[in-house]
This record gives C-alpha cells, structure tokens and sequence, in this order.
C-alpha cells in the first residue's frame, strides 16, 4: 500500500519547481482534476469486469491508462501540448473534456465536463508534470489494500485546506460530520442533500450512516444511490467532493458545480425539497454581486451563512430534519438578522444548540454552534449543551484535532436529558429579540482561550492574506510595478480594506475587456480564428432565427466612429454593437394576471416619488441575462448598474432589460464587460434614471475570439474568487485581532498568571499584532 503522506508531500515538492503553480490553491486545483482523473479511470476499469458492455464516457485518448500510466509516457512540450492544446485540429484534454458530450451516459459525461469546466491546468512545465503523474500512478484505487486509501488523502488535503485557510473558508473535522449525521439519523429513502458541500464530508458521513444501519440489499443500495445530493460552488472543492463521493461507491454522483444561493428563492417547489439536510454553510465569506435579490426583501443580506438558513428552510420538507454549523455571528445581531432567526423559530422546532469552543475549526479562532431542527412546529424551548475540550487541553490544534469519542457523554446525554454543568434549557418566551447566543448559566465568565493561540491564528489569517494578494497581482501581471511591490513588501496592510478590494475587483474587469489578462494566453495561442469570424457567425445564427420568426427584425445601428472607441484593441479582437451579439427578450415578456402575482416574489422593486410601487409586468425566460441597479432599484442609479444570469422565471418591471446569447460563455464575458464599463454615458432621464434598451444596443463591445472570450472568464472567475477570499480574510482579520486583545487583556489583568510564561520573541510578535490590528481598524 502506497504512503499517502510520502505521495501527497512529494508531489508538493515537485509542483513547487514549476513556475506556473503559484500558492497553495493553484496546487490543489491542479492535484484535484489529476486525482479526478486517476480515479476514474479506476473505477472505469473496475466497472469494465463488473458490467456487460460498459463503456466510459471519457474519450480512449484521454482515459489515465493511455497516456499517463506508462511511466516513460509523454513528457515535457508533447504532454503540455497534449493537456492544453485548443487547435481545431487536435484538441486537447482540457477543450475536449469541458465540450464533452456522451447522449448514452448523460449524467456521467456531465460530471466529467463539469470538472474540466471549473478546473485549470497550472503547470507549466511537462516533465515536473510527468513526475507528479508517476508519483500518483503508485496508488491503485482497486486494489484491496488501498480501497480505502483516499480516507487518508482526503484527510491529508483537508488538512492543507484548513492550514491554509482556504480563501476564508475552514472546512468541516470528521468528528463533526459523524456527530450530526448521527444525530439527525437520515433513514434509507429519505433525500440527504448539503447545499455547500465543500469536499462532501457531510454526504460521504450520511452514505456511511445509511449503508451500516439500513441498507441489507441490492434494491436498498439502488435506492441509497438516488437519495444523495451535493451542490458546491468552489472548483477544488467540488473536484475533491466528487472524487470523494465516487470512492464511497456512488456510481453516478448527483453533486453539482453550481452556487446554492443563485437557486431562485421562489422557484423551490414540493419536488425540490428533501427530508435531510447536514451542512456547514460558508460564513464571513463574500456572496457574489446582487445574490441576496434571489430572497424575500425582507431577509436579504450579504453574510452567506444567513442567506443558507433562509434557503434551507425553503428547502426542507414539511416534518424533514436539518442540522448545520453556524458562527456566534448568525445566532445574535439586530435587523435582519433578528428577523431570519423568527423565521426559524416561527417555521421550525430548534431543538438542540451544541456550543464548540473556538478552537474546533482550528486554525480559525471563530465561536460556532450545531443547529438541530425540524420544520413543521414553532420552537417552544430549546436546549443547549457545551462541548468542553478534554481535560489537561488548551485548545484544538493540528496535531491534536477533535476526536468522536469525547462526543460520548454528549451521545448519552441526547435520549436522556438532563439540565447539569453542560446542558441547560430556555424557554422561547424567555429569548430576547429572538437572540440564541445563550451562555451557560453555571459558568462565570467565558473563557477567551490562550493568547498564544489566537496570535497563532491572527498570523495565519494575515499570512493567507498576503498569500491570496501575491496569488492576485502574480496573475495580473503586476510584479514589475515597484510601487506595488513595495506596498507588498512593507505595507500590504493597506489593501487591507474592503472599498480597496473593490477597486481592485473593478480594475480586475476592466484590465480583461481590454484583453491585458490575456495577453501570455494570445502568444501561447497565435493560431485561433479571430474575433470576425466568430461575429459573422453570430449575424448569421440570428438571421436564422429572424426567418423562423423567433425573433423581431432588428433596425440598422451606425458603424462605429473612432470617438466612440475608449481603447485600442489586440490585434485578433474587432469592435462590435451590443446589438449585434444579443438577442433582446423584452419582447417575450407575459402579462401576468393578479391571481398569478398572489404570493410571488418580486425580484425587483420599481421606485418612485413616493416609495416602493408594486409594478410588474411580466417574467423573463429560463437562462435569460439580466441587467439591473447593483441596489436591486433597476438602474435608478444609485450605484453602477449590474448584470448576472437569471436561473428559473424572475418577475421584472420595465426597467429591466432581458436578454440572450447563443453562446453562453459569451453572456459570462458581457456580464463582465458590462460590471467593468462605465455606463454613465449611456444613461438618461432625470428623476428615475435608467438606461433604456435603444441605448443599451448601441453600447461598442470590444470582441474578442471565441476561444479567447473562454480564457478571460476563467480567468476572471479566478481573480474574483480571490478578491473575494480577500474579503473574507479581512473579516476573519478583524475577529482574530479581537480575540487575541481579549485574550491579551484578560490575562493582563486577571488575577491568574498566564497559561504560559512568554519569550521576548513572543512579546514582540504580540506587540506588533496589536499594531497592524490598530492599523486595521483605521483602515
């Protein structure tokens, strides 16, 4: 049996001799879609014995064992080449698996190109590639002594994830997952589904949990196989999940790359909704821009955790059972958050609350709580048990993380319980604006935990920082500006700010419009058709669509003059009318009766003189785009106007515009080009500004190739992800340094000495902790 540890830490070593792979998280994404790929291949080959006619969905070429099994395969160019390649002629791995297409297995194919659709390849050298595929080739997936062998790899990467803070998420300890699985018992039958699956901790514990208690036959496993559902947003989270599931013996995976909160809040029907749901929503993170119109007005927030309680609640069935980790963050505050907790209180039975100490998401220092409830009764009293850490222990660490058997006082206690020095209960009555954070009575005072290792803490949170802001001006090609490198050097602090990140995200669209992110990609790929050719095809497919009468006649706009161009464009790109590669679907909008508005939700308000005025006038069709107000007041600007994807029917006033592109990838880039343009020219109207659909048609889009246009949205979609881990980061940075003052402070002032005596190194650290935590809060 191969060691694990030995393999993953060499193919560490190996990644960091490419030049390509910069950060912990490129390597992740680059060890995920190698390790997707191994692994099915192994599970092809094993299936292939096991079923009569069985074929994989992936293409001969590109199966594992035909080019990286042979360990004097291809290597240096010819394996890059091979992966990379996106000519016409010969496409490689990656343009080949993201167009996959297999009508005899659907759902299989669609895992594979989902993969490939959200994952990068990295390195940039062939035979540093080689070395790390041989190093993966020592494990056999099928082999009896390594069957469970991806436990420990899983663990191993978990762990790499948590140390590196993983963009401001911490990701779920086992003994976690076990506990609420256990818990929460999901039967044989009963839909299980984790709307922020990570890397599918929750759903392997519940297909464990059902196979050992419920299943006895083949009919049951069939059942079990349809009855686990993941959704994931992150790429190598989504990779590592779904190689996860694949190994707990799931034949076709329902695990989707797809982000939970885009899932429009009035869409959910009885057919969505599941009897289970055990997740641990992200929190402190950064939601994409304008997500929160998807929900009730009144619930609409930018903290993700909040907004996923909101939508589990649509999600359960009447009677299903839910379990999910929170922050101390979403169980008390004011105003919105005061109301979604009525909401739960109202709607569900919160029966159980279980207080983890700060440590339990090491190396986050953040307070969380485990939520159990069932939908269908008012909460009437609610009890609460506080997990303690073993004795002798000042806090969970990576070497001596959580473990499921100090969970066993907990487990009696649950059938049989009892108010003691742990376990206390509160009457709803007795909650006051519906606040959850509780303490427990027989304790004094809370214990702030060691200063040593908040700061600990606080320097990792500070270092992911700074690891995330190298990632993000490495990819931005702004390492020669000395400006930039001295801040990065001396004073990285600076970006330390939230209205900074916002900068940076909007310099981020405005440096992709104008081609500057890809300029390496055009020299790696001189031969594709140019922008031209793809625009006369566009004009072509919508002339098609004018004969079939599908779509109105469009009336002839002016070329475009030189005044009008804000820039000069790559060589391969041209200048188009916005006119030109849309197709505009105001027209197909419904008129919709009273009777069909009664109990919907308006995804957008129409503002006037006198406040909010209920005007809709109809709906948008599936995968329509959306152009709105960032404030959700459609382009009555009070800031920039922005556009996203709309998924399931949305109800629009008319200062919405609705419209579509044959090419999807195509509407990612015109979402991007729109949030980093500048509309203000085109707006008009004086009280209710807005920006009228004659004027939205004439607006000059830089055009890149088709090919290209796939490389920029990856692109961007990667620096977003970071700037939003920046985000988070802050956040996480400003609780840390709390903790650590309080933490500082107490044992200041306590008439206890501390837990530790400190070295003048230590001291020094602390000191400057508290300056750059100073400087922040200036900030």
């Amino acid at each position: 049996m191969a060691n694990v540890s030995a393999v993953v830490s060499s193919v560490r070593n190996i990644m960091r001799q490419d030049r390509g792979i910069s950060g912990d998280a490129q390597r992740l994404e680059q060890l995920g879609w190698m390790l997707f790929l191994k692994i099915m291949d192994d599970k092809d080959q094993e299936l292939e014995v096991i079923k009569d006619n069985y074929i994989s969905v992936i293409p001969e070429k590109f199966q594992w064992r035909n080019w990286a099994s042979d360990p004097e395969g291809i290597t240096g160019d010819e394996l890059l080449d091979f992966i990379d390649s996106n000519a016409e002629s010969n496409l490689g791995l990656f343009a080949s698996l993201r167009n996959l297409n297999v009508p005899a297995h659907p759902k299989r194919a669609a895992i594979v190109k989902e993969v490939f659709e959200g994952s990068n390849n990295y390195m940039k050298s062939g035979y540093e590639m080689r070395k790390v595929i041989n190093k993966l080739n020592e494990i056999d997936f099928n082999s009896s002594d390594d069957k469970h062998i991806f436990g420990n790899i899983y663990e191993s990467i978990l762990q790499e994830l948590r140390d590196a803070g993983n963009k401001g998420e911490y990701y779920t300890p086992r003994a976690v997952t076990q506990l609420m699985t256990q818990m929460t018992d999901p039967k044989l039958g009963e839909k299980v589904l984790d709307p922020a699956a990570g890397t599918g901790g929750f759903l392997s514990a519940a297909i464990d949990h059902v196979r050992e208690q419920y299943v006895k036959t083949v009919d049951d496993e069939h059942i079990l196989q349809k009855s686990i559902t993941g959704w994931e947003l992150k790429p190598v989270a989504y990779v590592l999940g779904l190689t996860n599931l694949i190994l707990h013996e799931m034949d076709v995976p329902d695990y989707h790359y797809i982000d939970s909160l885009k899932k429009e809040y009035n869409s959910i029907g009885k057919k969505d909704q599941v009897d289970v749901i055990l997740a641990n929503p992200p929190f402190g993170a950064s939601i994409a821009e304008g997500i929160e119109t998807n929900f009730p007005a009144n619930y609409r927030c930018k903290e993700s955790a909040d907004l996923f309680v909101i939508l589990m609640l649509q999600l359960l069935k009447p009677n299903g059972r839910c379990a999910i980790v929170l922050p101390d963050g979403s169980i008390t505050g004011e105003g919105v958050k005061a109301r979604i907790r009525e909401k739960l209180l109202t709607d569900t039975n919160l029966h159980t609350i279980i207080r983890l100490p700060q440590s339990t998401f090491n190396p986050a220092t953040v307070s969380t709580n485990l939520l159990f409830f069932e939908k269908g009764s008012p909460t009437e009293e609610i009890w609460y048990y506080e997990h303690r850490l073993p004795e002798g222990q000042k806090s969970y660490s990576k070497t001596k993380p959580i473990q499921f058997d100090e969970f066993a006082p907990l487990v009696k206690w649950w059938e049989n319980r009892d108010e003691g020095e742990q376990a206390w209960k509160v009457k709803i009555e007795d909650l006051k604006n519906w606040d959850l954070d509780i303490k427990n009575p027989t304790v004094v005072e809370n214990d702030l935990g060691n200063s040593i290792d908040h700061l600990s803490s606080f320097e990792k949170s500070t270092d992911q920082f700074h690891s995330t802001l190298s990632e993000i001006t490495h990819e931005m090609g702004l390492k020669e500006n000395g400006v930039i490198n001295k801040i990065l050097s001396g004073h990285a602090y600076l970006f330390k700010n939230l209205e900074v990140v916002k900068q940076l995200k909007q310099s981020i669209l405005q440096e992709a419009i104008q081609g500057k992110l890809t300029a390496d990609w055009r020299v790696q790929n001189p031969d594709v058709e140019p922008a031209s050719v793809f625009l006369e095809h566009i004009k072509s497919e919508k002339e098609k669509l004018i004969k079939e009468k599908k779509i109105k006649k469009e009336k002839p706009l002016p070329p475009i003059t030189e005044e009008e161009i804000p820039f000069d464009l790559p060589e391969s790109w041209v200048w188009c009318r916005f006119q030109e590669i849309a197709i505009n679907r105001d027209e197909l909008r419904k008129p919709i009766s009273k009777a069909e508005r009664e109990g919907k939700e308006r995804l957008y308000d129409y503002y006037g003189a006198s406040g909010v005025i209920d005007k809709i006038d109809g709906y948008t069709h599936d995968g329509s785009f959306l152009l709105i107000g960032e404030d959700g007041s459609n382009l009555k600007l009070r800031s920039t106007p922005i556009a996203f994807e709309a998924e399931g029917k949305f109800w629009v006033n008319n200062h919405a515009h609705t419209v579509q592109f044959l090419e999807f990838v195509l509407q990612k880039y015109i979402r991007d080009f729109l949030n980093g343009l500048d509309l203000t020219p085109f707006i008009t109207g004086g009280f209710q500004p807005k920006l009228s659909q004659g004027n939205l048609n004439i607006i000059p889009v830089p055009l890149p190739p088709l090919s290209e246009i796939k490389a920029i949205v990856q692109k961007v979609e990667s620096l977003m992800d970071k700037c939003r881990a920046l985000e988070a980061e802050i956040t996480h940075s400003e609780q840390h340094a709390q903790h650590l003052m309080q933490a500082v402070l107490k044992e200041a002032f306590s008439e206890q000495a501390p837990s530790k005596e400190y070295t003048t190194e230590e001291l020094q650290e602390l000191n400057i902790a508290a300056e750059e935590g100073e400087r922040y809060g200036k900030d």
